[in-house]
């Protein structure tokens, strides 16, 4: 175990050992969310149910995992059209609203594919096993079950500037904000070894914009992702006591475009992870660190820089001790 500012590194393979790296550091209650990384059913792409039973392993909680629908969660058989056209990105970036969605049954299409990623990656006999609540916010907020805009954005900008649009917040369901000051994991898979825009626990909070697909957050040439990053878990954070969790126990991503594993936006690679998980309290500075130990320099991540200028910035020396124990984590 190595600690690096608010960070803990560490090797875990079971329930107890995360157990013992996080007494002390994740505060205790009651309840605890958590938000996996639930984008696509790709190989290594998600948190699969072993890492969510880890951390239900390691704490004594109620816990709600919390997750939002990805067009891209299915398995395949799904193919959504509008007029005869398929539904894709370009498409979306000219028609923003959902409405059709809520018509002729897609919201149901959608739903049963949620029921299926659940079912066949094993998360709904774990969530069964141990009691857990599973809240859906595409569902609770298209249902109008949501925290009135004007009181979420009153306690947001108490405490930071404001989004750069108001819609943000309007996606606080009401089953959440019950529970308001309690922990909440962001539990981010370790995606984007040697690349230039790793997905980890900053990135993950992102999922919690209820679109199926958050092309319209992303904006024209990515022009908005890192400030929409930024303002959802700004949102979040105003509600709950975000904690990182940064999972690589069995396996890793990594940048390649000539990887062993093809999807649907690219090609990408998977090495070993040799039980690495990275915690802390402070998502961007987490994020900092776990860049130094997949070979990502954090001063180029736009998520994380622009992050600074909120959540506080982080220690460059913090990151270079990471990058001197990259061979000690993550084995040749």
């Amino acid at each position: 175990m190595h600690r690096l500012g608010s960070v803990t590194v560490d090797r875990v393979k079971t329930g107890r050992d995360l157990r013992k790296s996080l007494e002390g550091r994740l505060p205790e209650s009651e309840v605890l969310l958590i938000k996996p990384n639930w984008y696509s059913p790709h190989p290594s792409n998600y948190t699969d149910a072993d890492a969510l039973r880890m951390i239900m392993e390691a704490v004594d909680a109620k816990v709600i995992v919390v997750e939002g629908y990805s067009l891209d969660r299915q398995d395949g058989s799904m193919s959504l059209t509008v007029d005869g056209e398929k539904v894709d990105w370009g498409w979306l970036i000219r028609n923003p609203g959902w409405e059709w969605v809520k018509e002729k049954g897609r919201w149901n299409q959608i739903r049963s594919q949620d029921q299926w990623f659940r079912d066949e990656h094993g998360f709904t006999d774990l969530f069964a096993e141990h009691g857990a609540e599973y809240v859906n916010v595409t569902e609770e907020i298209w249902r109008g079950n949501t925290v009135e805009s004007r009181k979420a954005k009153k306690r947001v900008e108490e405490r930071y500037p404001a989004a750069f649009t108001e819609e943000i917040y309007g996606f606080m369901p009401r089953r959440l904000a019950a529970h308001m000051g309690f922990p909440m994991i962001s539990l981010g898979r370790v995606k984007g070894y040697g690349g230039e825009y790793p997905s980890l626990s900053l990135k993950n909070m992102f999922g919690l914009i209820p679109d199926p697909l958050r092309v319209w957050w992303h904006g024209p040439d990515n022009a908005r992702l890192d400030q929409s990053i930024i303002d959802i878990t700004k949102l979040y954070a105003s509600y709950f006591k975000l904690y990182g969790v940064n999972e690589a126990v069995k396996t890793l991503v990594t940048t390649d475009p000539e990887g062993e594993v093809e999807a649907p936006w690219g090609r990408y690679g998977v090495k070993p992870g040799h039980g690495l998980v990275a915690h802390g309290p402070n998502l961007l500075e987490l994020d900092a660190v776990t860049c130094g130990l997949i070979d990502v320099d954090p001063g180029k991540v736009g998520y994380l820089q622009r992050g600074g200028e909120v959540f506080n910035t982080y220690s460059v020396d913090d990151v270079r001790r990471a990058e001197a124990l990259r061979r000690h984590y993550l084995k040749p």
